[in-house]
C-alpha cells in the first residue's frame, strides 16, 4: 500500500507488541520502505528503545499501553495519530500464550487471553478504522495462529482466541471495503512455549513437510507484501512451511 497524499509526510504503521519478535521484525521491514513505526509496548521497555535507536529515531515513536483495558486500546490509537499525524497500518501482533488444559483452565487466565489476543483486535481496529475511512484507505494486518486453525486442547483459551482473530479479520474485511483491506496470517511454530522439552520441539519439527518451522523473517516478508497489496482482503494465511498439513 503506496502513500499518494500530496503531504511529505511518512504513511504511519502501527505495530502491537512492537518490540520484540516478529513485532520488532515487520517494524523494522515497514521503516525500510518507507513507513514511519508506531512502535507499542507493554512490558518491554528496553527492547522498545534499543529497536527504536536501530531504526532511526527521527521516524519511529514508541507508545505504552495495556491492552488489557479498553480505554488504552481508544488512547493507543488517539496517540498514534495526535503524534504522529496519521494511520495508515495496523498491525496487530500482540498476544499471550498460556498453557490452558480444559481442567486446568481458570477464569483470570481466559479474560485475559480473550481481551488481549481478540478484544484489543476488534476496538483497536475499530478505532483506527475510524481515521483510515476519512482518508479513503488503509490497511490491517492480524497475527493469528495455526492454534486457530486447528484445536490445541492443551492451549484452548489460546486456541479458540485464535480463531475469534480469523473470523473477525473476514468480517472486518467486509465491513470496512473497499477503502480498507484487513487480512490475518497464521504462523507455525515461531518459538516454543513456555515448558515445552528439547524432545518435543524435536518431535513437532520432524512431521513438518518443510523440514523446519517457518521463521520470523519469512512471517514478515509475508506481512509486508499483504499491506502493500490492496487486491488482497479478507485472507487468513498459514506461513508455516506446510505444519498444518501434520496435524
Amino acid at each position: 500500500m503506496q502513500d499518494t497524499d500530496s503531504s511529505d509526510s511518512k504513511p504511519v504503521a502501527l505495530i502491537t507488541g512492537g518490540a520484540t519478535g516478529l513485532g520488532s521484525e515487520i517494524a523494522v521491514r515497514l521503516s525500510s520502505i518507507g513507513y514511519a513505526p508506531a512502535i507499542h509496548y507493554y512490558s518491554s521497555k528496553n527492547d522498545a528503545v534499543e529497536l527504536r535507536e536501530r531504526i532511526e529515531e527521527n521516524i519511529a515513536y514508541l507508545f505504552h499501553a495495556d491492552l488489557r483495558e479498553l480505554s488504552s486500546c481508544r488512547k493507543l490509537i488517539r496517540s498514534v495519530i495526535d503524534t504522529m499525524g496519521r494511520l495508515d497500518v495496523l498491525v496487530n501482533n500482540a498476544s499471550i500464550l498460556q498453557r490452558t488444559p480444559p481442567g486446568e483452565l481458570s477464569e483470570d487466565v481466559w479474560e485475559e487471553t480473550f481481551a488481549i489476543n481478540l478484544r484489543s483486535v476488534a476496538f483497536l481496529s475499530r478505532y483506527a478504522a475510524q481515521d483510515m475511512k476519512k482518508r479513503g484507505r488503509g490497511s490491517i494486518l492480524n497475527i493469528g495462529d495455526l492454534a486457530g486453525l486447528e484445536p490445541w486442547p492443551a492451549y484452548i483459551a489460546h486456541s479458540v482466541s485464535k480463531a475469534g482473530v480469523h473470523h473477525i479479520t473476514r468480517c472486518m474485511a467486509l465491513a470496512y471495503a473497499p477503502d480498507i483491506t484487513v487480512n490475518a496470517l497464521a504462523p507455525g511454530l515461531l518459538e516454543a512455549p513456555p515448558g515445552w522439552t528439547e524432545h518435543r520441539i524435536k518431535r513437532l519439527t520432524d512431521r513438518i513437510p518443510g523440514g523446519k518451522p517457518a521463521g520470523i523473517p519469512d512471517v514478515a516478508a509475508l506481512a509486508i507484501d499483504i499491506i502493500r497489496n490492496p487486491s488482497i482482503t479478507g485472507q487468513i494465511i498459514a506461513v508455516d512451511r506446510g505444519q498444518s498439513l501434520s496435524f
